[in-house]
C-alpha cells in the first residue's frame, strides 16, 4: 500500500487532464478521487516534505499561481460580509472551491520524488482533445446535421470559447515531432476555426504566429504543421462563420445612419421613435451584448469601490440593465463577459487590480525564468480573459488553474 498510493496520486492529474475536455462533471468527478487520495497520503504521512524537497521549493511560477489563487478565494469570502443574496454567494464560493482545492494538490504532488505526472497529465490533456473532437463528428455524422459541426453545436456541453481556448492550450502541448501532436495540430486549428468563437479566433492565430517565430528562432524550423493547422483554423472560420464576423463588422462602423423620415410624421412622433431607438435598440448578437455588459460592470464598479459582493452581481448589472434598455444583455442575463470586470464588478477596485497583477505578474515571471510556454499561455489567457468571465463557471475555473499550474510546475524553458 505504500507503494501503491503514490503511483495512484501520480496518475490524478493525468485522469482529470483527460477529463477537462471530455465533459464539464468529469473533472470534478476526478478532483474529488483525488483529493480522497491526497487526504489519505496526508494522514498516513506517506508524502511528506523532506529536507530536499524544502530545500528545492516548487518553481517560482507556480508559487505565483498557487498564492494568487488562495488569495482571490480569501477575497470572495471575504466579500459574503456584504453581499445581499447569501444563497447565490454560497453557490459561487462552491463553484470556485478550486481556487482553493488544486494549489494545495499540486503543491503536494510537487513533493513526489516521481515527476513523470507532468508528461502524463500533458499528455492525457491531449487525447482528451482528440477524443473529444473525434466524438463531435461523429455525433454530428450519426444524426446527419451539419449544424452540429460549428459554433453550440459542435462544442457540446460546452462553451464555445472555452473549448477554443482548451484547444489554443492543445496547441502550445503538442510536438510536431511526433504523430499525436502533429494530428493534434491540424485538428485544432480546423475546430478552433468551426467553434465560431470571435475571441478563439483571434487568440488562436496569434498563437500559431508566436510559435511558428519562436520555433523557427530556436531551431530553424518553419514547422509546415503549424502553417497547416492556421490555414486550417482560417478555412473552418470561412465555413462556420454563419454572419458573425458580418455582425463584428457591423458593430464595429456604427450605426449606418439615421432612417429616412416622412414629410407626414409629426415633430412629437419623431422625437418619440428617435428616444425609443437610442434607448432600446441596441447592437444585438455576441459583440453587442459585450458591449452592453461592459458599460453596466463599469457603472457598477464606479458606484460600488469595494463591488456589490460575492453573490449580487446578476441582480445588480439586471437592474442597469433594465435602466438602461440594453435588452439583449437583460434577455440573455449576461454577466460582465470580462475576467476583470467581473472581479471588479464583485469586489471591488483593489481586487480588479490584484487580479491584473496577478496574471500580469505571472507573465513577467514566466518570461524571468524562460518558460516560454507559460509565457504564451499567459498572453492567450489574459486576451481570451478580456472577453469571456473564464472564472465563473466550473469549467473555466478548473480547467484555467489545472492548466496554469500543470504548465507552471514545469521546469522546462
Amino acid at each position: 500500500m505504500s507503494k501503491a498510493l503514490p503511483q495512484l496520486l501520480s496518475w490524478m492529474p493525468a485522469l482529470t487532464a483527460m477529463g477537462i475536455p471530455l465533459h464539464p462533471r468529469l473533472s470534478a468527478l476526478s478532483l474529488g478521487i483525488w483529493t480522497v487520495l491526497a487526504l489519505a497520503a496526508a494522514v498516513s504521512g506517506m508524502i511528506k516534505a523532506t529536507p530536499e524537497s524544502r530545500a528545492s521549493k516548487p518553481p517560482i511560477a507556480f508559487r505565483w499561481i498557487a498564492f494568487g489563487s488562495v488569495a482571490y478565494y480569501g477575497c470572495l469570502l471575504l466579500g459574503m460580509l456584504w453581499t445581499s443574496n447569501a444563497s447565490q454567494g454560497w453557490f459561487a464560493l462552491e463553484v470556485k472551491f478550486s481556487f482553493l482545492l488544486l494549489p494545495v494538490l499540486f503543491w503536494q504532488m510537487n513533493l513526489l520524488k516521481d515527476g513523470s505526472w507532468k508528461a502524463k497529465a500533458s499528455s492525457a490533456f491531449q487525447w482528451g482533445l482528440l477524443i473529444f473532437l473525434i466524438s463531435r463528428v461523429g455525433h454530428a455524422l450519426w444524426y446527419q446535421d451539419w449544424s452540429m459541426m460549428r459554433y453550440g453545436g459542435f462544442a457540446g456541453d460546452f462553451h464555445p470559447s472555452y473549448m477554443a481556448f482548451y484547444l489554443i492550450t492543445g496547441i502550445l502541448y503538442a510536438s510536431s515531432g511526433d504523430r499525436i501532436g502533429k494530428v493534434l495540430l491540424l485538428a485544432a486549428g480546423l475546430a478552433i476555426g468551426i467553434l465560431a468563437s470571435k475571441a478563439g479566433w483571434g487568440c488562436g492565430a496569434l498563437v500559431i504566429v508566436i510559435e511558428l517565430i519562436r520555433r523557427f528562432r530556436r531551431t530553424k524550423d518553419k514547422s509546415l504543421f503549424l502553417v497547416a493547422s492556421g490555414a486550417l483554423l482560417i478555412a473552418g472560420a470561412v465555413w462556420a462563420d454563419g454572419g458573425r464576423f458580418h455582425e463584428f463588422q457591423t458593430f464595429m462602423r456604427g450605426p449606418s445612419g439615421a432612417a429616412e423620415r416622412t414629410t407626414s410624421m409629426s415633430a412629437d412622433r419623431q422625437m418619440s421613435l428617435t428616444l425609443k431607438q437610442e434607448k432600446s435598440i441596441q447592437k444585438t448578437g455576441s459583440t453587442g451584448g459585450r458591449m452592453q455588459a461592459w458599460c453596466a460592470s463599469v457603472d457598477l464598479i464606479a458606484h460600488h469601490p469595494f463591488g456589490v459582493g460575492t453573490g449580487d452581481v446578476s441582480e445588480a448589472l439586471m437592474t442597469v440593465y433594465k435602466r438602461e434598455g440594453a435588452l439583449y444583455a437583460q434577455q440573455k442575463n449576461m454577466n460582465p463577459h470580462s475576467v476583470w470586470l467581473l472581479a471588479g464588478v464583485r469586489l471591488g477596485w483593489a481586487v480588479l487590480l490584484g487580479m491584473l497583477i496577478w496574471w500580469g505578474g505571472l507573465l513577467v515571471v514566466a518570461l524571468k525564468v524562460k518558460n516560454q510556454l507559460l509565457a504564451v499561455w499567459c498572453i492567450a489567457f489574459m486576451l481570451n480573459a478580456t472577453v469571456e468571465s473564464f472564472f465563473e463557471l466550473q469549467q473555466g475555473v478548473v480547467a484555467i488553474l489545472f492548466l496554469g499550474l500543470l504548465f507552471a510546475s514545469n521546469h522546462q524553458k
